[in-house]
């Protein structure tokens, strides 16, 4: 087995100090965004650090009753998102939208849930369910809130030429496309605005984060094997196993991942490392 090298992009107690807890997400630049969580009593107190070109901006935000999961850019403005809802508690409304100062501008209601949240430059809210919300497993709203695409009518409409999702488990929205990647069959779906393309049959199971480029896919460890990415070729349908490992050469056991675009993050403990698909060396080697 090859190996495939990750460069290191940041270390969260040397941008952040000491959390209770922190977050990755990954912008549609490709930059990467911290959230971090520090629980006060009854009342969480959340940073965002946006990391640009090696500059990080900070926006530190009030404290609130909810802790959040997933944090997204939308305008200029900032999108937090808790992954569930309590209706016994009233509580629905799981987005706030933050001013650039912190102050709250708008709650949005998302449903339970929520696997993962990505945004676009057109301010596009793009939201992922696991198994616990099968009553759609994607959506798509406007920066209103307003829903404007449902996986479930979308199944209907292809007359179910495409599977239901029990579970998304992975998301990644391009400037062009977005793609999913789910529970059962693992089918790899591409939805745009001249339509879609299914991929049935991937050979890899479990994985929950993928970065693509053109026809070839890296997707995350799935159920096993946390020491490795696997390349796979929408072309010719073929696999290639890979182990990761640190610049130093040594095997990089990480965690997991997150994925979006052409990029691939893996979070080890505190340290977050990176594989780029559009890196030259990469393309030398891989493609």
């Amino acid at each position: 087995m090859n190996d495939i090298k990750a460069s290191h992009c940041i270390n969260v107690r040397h941008i952040a100090g000491a959390q209770d807890d922190y977050r990755i997400s990954v912008d549609f630049e490709g930059n990467i965004i911290l959230l971090t969580e520090q629980k006060v009593q009854r009342r969480y107190l959340h940073k965002v650090f946006h990391v640009v070109n090696g500059k990080i901006n900070k926006i530190e935000l009030p404290s609130v009753l909810e802790a959040f999961d997933f944090v997204q850019p939308l305008g200029e403005n900032w999108l937090l998102v808790s992954a569930r809802t309590d209706k016994e508690e009233g509580y629905l409304r799981n987005g706030t939208l933050f001013g650039v100062h912190g102050n709250v501008l708008k709650k949005f209601e998302f449903d339970d849930a929520i696997q993962d949240v990505q945004t676009t430059k057109d301010s596009d809210i793009w939201v992922s369910y696991f198994d616990e919300n099968m009553d759609s497993g994607l959506r798509c709203y406007d920066n209103d809130g307003v829903k404007t695409f449902d996986y479930v009518d979308f199944v209907i409409q292809t007359g179910r030429k495409v599977p239901f999702i029990s579970d998304c488990y992975a998301l990644n929205v391009t400037s062009k496309d977005t793609n999913i990647y789910y529970y059962s069959d693992f089918p790899l779906v591409t939805l745009n605005k001249t339509g879609y393309k299914i991929i049935r049959n991937v050979p890899i199971k479990g994985s929950h984060a993928f970065a693509i480029k053109n026809d070839l896919v890296m997707f995350s460890h799935g159920y096993n094997h946390r020491a490795v990415v696997y390349l796979y070729s929408l072309r010719d349908k073929k696999k290639k196993k890979l182990q990761t490992v640190n610049q130093s050469g040594e095997e990089l056991k990480y965690d997991y991942a997150v994925g979006r675009g052409s990029k691939l993050f893996l979070v080890k403990d505190d340290d977050v490392y990176l594989i780029d698909m559009e890196d030259e060396k990469f393309v030398n080697e891989y493609t």
